[in-house]
């Protein structure tokens, strides 16, 4: 999601800590981290990827209402800077969240020369699936398994992101550990499904039941990218809405 706080707080510039969303950056300062956060909301598990340096994520204008901006070139530029005389760079970051976990894959292959170590939200004794999930009082008990990642590690996670970058799809989720790239029409016909045997079903109650019941397993996704999942579909003119007492009611077209 697009950041709404400054993306880099903190004194200690010695350790740089690098979070995909507000609500870790939030996490990390309630906790008093006085290291130098960096917060990159880039949603790297949605749209194409244009370069292994994907900074400017016009896509997600897309998704989101609003006239904000979603290039982070300046961001990437402050940060090449500032990683200029840091010890380490440390990700938090999730096998089961591909737009944490793309962010991760991606420092690695910008920052290979820097030591790198990273921190695992799942790796709370009730796997956590992503930052967002954990209690302040649970940082300090994942700080303590911190990996500090070897030198083939970061080439392995740099030849990760070159892969996910060449697949180029539109869609990114993480099966067993795994980045897996998909099409964005992945997920239509168990959305039509969903739509067909609820005969009328309020919209937002059928993305609550998307994230709650996947249709992958462990998928994570945001309700803004299943909502633009079922835009899409109502664009196609395969489902479509009715308000009803002011809800929006989906429903499949007849032809369908």
């Amino acid at each position: 999601m697009y950041s709404t706080l400054d993306n880099f707080t903190g004194e200690n510039k010695d350790i740089i800590e690098i979070v995909s969303s507000d609500i870790a950056l939030r996490l990390l300062k309630n906790t008093g981290n006085n290291n130098l956060k960096v917060c990159l909301p880039l949603e790297l598990n949605v749209g194409k990827l244009d370069s292994l340096t994907p900074y400017n994520r016009q896509f997600l204008k897309e998704l989101y209402e609003g006239e904000k901006q979603y290039d982070f070139t300046d961001e990437f530029a402050k940060l090449k800077e500032c990683s200029k005389n840091c010890k380490k760079i440390r990700v938090w970051t999730s096998h089961l969240d591909a737009d944490a976990y793309c962010l991760f894959l991606l420092i690695c292959y910008l920052f290979k020369d820097k030591e790198i170590s990273v921190i695992f939200s799942e790796e709370l004794d009730w796997a956590a699936t992503s930052m967002g999930c954990i209690a302040e009082e649970e940082v300090l008990l994942l700080t303590k398994r911190e990996h500090i990642l070897k030198e083939y590690q970061k080439e392995n996670h740099c030849k990760e992101w070159i892969k996910i970058v060449n697949e180029n799809k539109e869609l990114r989720y993480m099966i067993n550990g795994s980045v897996i790239s998909c099409d964005i029409n992945e997920f239509d016909n168990d959305i039509i499904e969903r739509v067909k045997n609820n005969k009328k079903t309020i919209k937002y109650e059928l993305v609550a039941d998307l994230m709650v019941n996947p249709p992958i397993p462990n998928i994570i996704y945001s309700h803004i990218i299943y909502y633009y999942l079922i835009e899409r579909l109502e664009k196609k003119g395969i489902i479509k809405s009715t308000i009803i007492d002011n809800k929006e009611y989906l429903e499949l077209n007849k032809q369908y």
